[in-house]
């Protein structure tokens, strides 16, 4: 398929600060469902417009919420000021459908995506790629995810290494225990030896071995709940 990517830029939610972003639409007529994809703090930006694009491909728009803007460990109170103002242009683009919507959290993107799944009830999916259970060390303080994810009513899928460095197993078997506890919706799949950033190819911890059928994992999910016509 045919796909178009483009930078474009919106305005955050607080009225003021402009969001450095890419934006990736499918060939052929829309509307098309969305996901918004939450970068992680590692790595230049190709990383991530290599995944639009391949998201584009499958038949979604997608667009890189740049929140990097902000620095490399934000508050909680911006981010959610510029997820407001990435669902705001979302709505402006004519091809996107935002009754069909997922997020795509990565690292720290993770974070921002249960915050987001949260906060709008737009959203239907969430997929994370090698996220956090608990803030690392030296990270901002804010709600933990392990707490904010209780709080998720949509489907989610949590793709995760092994030997993830920065959130050990043990933090994320804890969650997932407390996710099928709670009853959600929520599937978890790990990867032997795969380290934090596997499924970004600019990314240090990048593993083609983890990423190719992570990514294959995250389509099944997103098609089962998120279908694209045709």
């Amino acid at each position: 398929m045919t796909v178009r990517l483009e930078s474009v830029t919106f305005t955050s939610g607080d009225g003021v600060t402009r969001i450095p972003s890419y934006l990736a639409i499918p060939d052929g007529d829309g509307p098309h469902p969305v996901v918004l994809i939450l970068r992680g703090v590692a790595g230049p930006d190709d990383g991530y417009t290599e995944i639009a694009q391949r998201l584009a491909e499958w038949g979604y728009v997608a667009l890189v919420h740049g929140w990097k803007v902000r620095g490399i460990d934000p508050t909680d109170e911006p981010v959610y000021a510029d997820l407001q103002g990435a669902m705001s242009f979302l709505g402006s683009v004519a091809e996107a459908d935002l009754e069909r919507l997922a997020v795509l959290g990565f690292c720290r993107g993770g974070v921002h995506a249960v915050m987001a799944a949260r906060a709008h009830p737009e959203i239907r999916v969430v997929v994370v790629f090698h996220g956090f259970a608990f803030r690392p060390a030296g990270a901002q303080p804010g709600v933990e995810p392990y707490d904010l994810a209780g709080g998720v009513d949509v489907p989610m899928l949590v793709l995760h290494g092994t030997e993830d460095e920065r959130a050990p197993m043990a933090d994320m078997r804890r969650m997932e225990a407390r996710m099928r506890t709670l009853g959600k919706v929520c599937s978890f799949v790990f990867y032997d030896g795969a380290r934090h950033g596997f499924a970004v190819r600019t990314h240090p911890g990048y593993s083609e071995e983890a990423a190719k059928p992570s990514f294959e994992e995250a389509r099944r999910f997103l098609a089962r709940y998120l279908p694209v016509p045709g």
